[in-house]
């Protein structure tokens, strides 16, 4: 017999646990012994396999449930393999090595607690309060615990250069993301909701704050891009439409530029550390990819044999899609460019639902933010793959969005009073439970 979630405080408290593992609680380098992240990792799978087990919809004849879980196992197990293949390292470690792709089973959890009765609201609060705590628990432990303090020491705009990038900024760095997720939510709600005023300036303060210090310029840059590529050509849907017909004409433009953005970036950056770091790893990344195109290096185990042992300090698995391709190859490469193309594409049809629909402000804001955040990620890919590497946050900002897609296409999850036209396809209601 399934079993109803009619108080969803279990449910609550376990997605809670499982999002804030993700998106980097108490990972932090005095606090590492905790293990909250492994935590995370057990409570999502808990969580997906207790819902899996009690909602009828979740039959193996479901696509959105149990492929998902799936397709998870083989990723893993393949590329386990791979490593296993190529350096004749054990099997079990890199397998253990890839735990942190269980947080894809978010998207199915979501699906999942749509069928059971949550809406769009629920998923936000839980979420917003995850990201929160999240930042909240890394202020707290700067001030108090950490050996240096970063938000105490005065200095903005120095963490990413110098031995001071290595040393203090690297728990904070994983923070860039949430951090730029809070400014943008809260600072939309600055101008929504007057009551809210005090807590929403502070929270944009303190997030604000703490990207000032490290100054994540990919990241940002890449958030300005795809602000300015919403406001000028995917606000509405007949600048999308305009914007899709004029597609192979920007992308010529952009090839003629090409070389002088080249001159001009090589000319900004040269001098940076990074810069020559990359430099090395692009090298390494090269020679392994013409060697095994197809399916890349595989995963590594610092428990048994790890990149850095192959390759020495620098080696090149974080350097974005050339990075994904020599981890995963040509074949990783075109699932995580589908995945993300997919994902940015839809959720931005979702957007265009949620602006002509009769729903909360707040609720547009947050799907607004999610949709800004994740093309974000999808614009910043050339240098950062932030879907698949663990301090990118990219992976459980992402499952979460394509759950609720998911649900949307059921009809779990509406808009009252959407346009047909900008909303997504609706298939039949599923079983209920």
């Amino acid at each position: 017999m399934a079993v109803r979630l009619r108080q969803p405080l279990l449910a609550q408290v376990l997605l809670f646990i499982s999002l804030t593992g993700a998106l980097g609680f108490l990972e932090y380098s005095t606090l590492l012994a905790l293990r909250f992240e492994e935590f995370a990792e057990v409570c999502t799978l808990l969580l997906f396999a207790w819902l899996a087990a009690s909602t009828k919809v979740a039959s193996f004849r479901n696509p959105y449930v149990f492929l998902p879980a799936l397709g998870l196992v083989s990723f893993v197990l393949l590329y386990a393999y791979v490593f296993a293949l190529r350096t004749g390292a054990p099997l079990l470690p890199s397998i253990f090595a890839q735990r942190y792709f269980v947080f894809v089973l978010l998207g199915p959890i979501v699906y999942l607690l749509s069928v059971r009765g949550w809406e769009l609201a629920d998923f936000r609060r839980v979420f917003i309060l995850a990201m929160l705590t999240a930042t909240a628990g890394y202020a707290a432990y700067d001030i108090i615990l950490a050996p240096k303090s970063a938000l105490l020491s005065g200095q903005f705009f120095v963490l990413q250069l110098g031995s001071s990038y290595l040393e203090a900024g690297g728990e904070l760095r994983r923070l860039n993301a949430v951090n730029l997720f809070l400014l943008l939510y809260f600072g939309g709600r600055l101008f929504q909701a007057r009551r809210l005023l005090p807590f929403a300036s502070l929270v944009v303060a303190v997030s604000a704050l703490l990207l000032a210090i490290t100054i994540p310029r990919a990241l940002l840059t890449s958030a300005v891009i795809a602000l300015i590529l919403y406001v000028i050509f995917l606000r509405r849907p007949g600048r999308a439409a305009l914007t899709m017909i004029m597609l192979p004409l920007y992308i010529f433009v952009v090839a003629l530029l090409t070389p002088d953005l080249r001159a001009a970036f090589i000319g900004a950056f040269s001098t940076d550390l990074s810069y020559e770091v990359r430099i090395v790893e692009v090298q390494k990344a090269w020679q392994v990819i013409r060697e095994y195109p197809l399916l890349g290096f595989g995963q590594d185990s610092v428990q048994s044999l790890s990149y850095q042992d192959i390759f020495g300090h620098l080696y090149p698995a974080d350097i974005g899609l050339l990075g994904v391709t020599f981890q995963f190859g040509l074949v990783g490469l075109a699932l995580y460019l589908v995945f993300v193309a997919w994902l940015c594409t839809n959720l931005l049809r979702l957007v265009w639902a949620y602006a002509a629909a009769d729903v909360s402000p707040r609720q547009r804001l947050f799907v607004w933010t999610l949709f800004i955040v994740c093309f974000m990620f999808l614009v910043a890919s050339p240098l950062q793959a932030r879907y698949i590497i663990p301090q990118g946050q990219g992976l459980p900002i992402g499952a979460v969005s394509w759950g609720l897609l998911m649900a949307y296409r059921h009809g779990l999850i509406s808009t009252r009073t959407a346009t047909q036209d900008v909303s997504l396809p609706l298939s039949p209601t599923p079983t209920s439970v």
